[in-house]
């Protein structure tokens, strides 16, 4: 009788260890893994498509027409270009208040600038698309 009952205590306490090490291996399946390299690799080079670059001429409409790009402005400007790359837009008009920026956008690239009175007298050309940014 005593060893019926060490028995049953020896199945007992195997089951307990049975159930604790598969608590461990669901717990080590649900913890959060370390991200792969391809995961690595695709978030840094979204983030670079990110990054938009100003053209050389866009440059010097910026300078010769005053506009000043505050943080806010390439904060809102990255927003409205990732809006228009969302619908499929490729070269697009970004309205400010007081200036405006058309943009490649799939190239990440501002191609010009104007103020709002050197957009009084345009037309624009070649652009599928504007965002009021």
């Amino acid at each position: 009788m005593v060893n019926n009952i060490n028995g049953q205590f020896q199945k007992l306490s195997q089951i307990e260890q049975a159930q604790k090490i598969k608590q461990n291996i669901e717990k080590q399946r649900k913890a959060p893994s370390l991200p792969s390299f391809d995961e690595v690799l695709r978030e840094k080079v979204a983030e670079v498509r990110e990054e938009i670059k100003f053209s050389s001429h866009a440059e010097k409409r910026l300078q010769s027409r005053n506009i000043q790009l505050t943080q806010d402005h390439f904060r809102r400007l990255q927003e409205a270009v990732a809006k228009a790359r969302e619908k499929g837009a490729k070269e697009t008009l970004m309205i400010f208040e007081n200036f405006s920026l058309i943009v490649s956008v799939k190239n990440n690239v501002v191609i010009t600038a104007l103020d709002n009175e050197g957009m009084k007298e345009n037309v624009f050309t070649n652009i599928d698309s504007a965002v009021f940014a």
